[in-house]
C-alpha cells in the first residue's frame, strides 16, 4: 500500500503548501499583503515577487529546466504598465512546453469586468479569477487545488 494513499484527504487540506509562489504585480503595496498573507498561511517555501512581468519570463527561460527555480502557481496581476498579464499569459504560451514544470497561473486584479474574467477563462493556463483584495482563504484554496490536482 502506497502511504500517500493512507494519508486522509483532511491532512491535504490542513497542510497545503508548495515549493515556489510567484507574485507578478507592479503595486507593492498589493505585493506585500499578498505575500504577508501567504507566508501568514504557511503557503510556500519560497515567495517571490517581481513587479513586472518582463522579469519573470526572462527568469522562466533561464530557469526553464531547472525544478527547485521555477514556480508551481503564478500569481498574476493583468493590468500593469509596458506588459500587462494578457501579454504575460501569451508568452508563457509560447514558452511553456520547454518548462520542466507544470506552472499554474491565478489571476488577481481589481477588475470584476464581464469581459476580463470572459477572456482568462479563455486561457487554459490560467486555473481561477481572484479579486482584489485577496483574502487568506482564497490563497489557501488555490494552493490545495493545485496539490490536489498533483495526486
Amino acid at each position: 500500500m502506497d502511504a500517500l494513499n493512507d494519508l486522509p484527504l483532511t491532512f491535504f487540506a490542513m497542510t497545503p503548501r508548495v515549493a515556489n509562489l510567484w507574485i507578478i504585480d507592479n503595486d507593492p503595496m498589493v505585493s506585500f499583503y499578498i505575500k504577508r498573507l501567504t507566508e501568514l498561511g504557511a503557503l510556500a517555501d519560497i515567495i517571490t515577487i517581481y513587479d513586472s512581468p518582463r522579469g519573470a519570463v526572462d527568469y522562466l527561460l533561464l530557469h526553464k529546466t531547472s525544478l527547485q527555480h521555477l514556480p508551481d502557481i503564478i500569481l498574476l496581476d493583468i493590468y500593469m504598465p509596458e506588459m500587462d498579464g494578457w501579454e504575460f499569459i501569451q508568452e508563457f504560451q509560447q514558452i511553456r512546453d520547454r518548462l520542466t514544470k507544470k506552472v499554474e497561473i491565478h489571476i488577481i486584479t481589481s477588475s470584476n469586468h464581464p469581459k476580463d474574467i470572459t477572456r482568462a477563462q479563455s486561457f487554459a493556463e490560467v486555473k481561477s479569477y481572484l479579486q482584489k483584495p485577496v483574502t487568506l482563504e482564497a490563497l489557501q484554496e488555490v494552493v490545495a487545488n493545485y496539490n490536489l490536482a498533483k495526486l
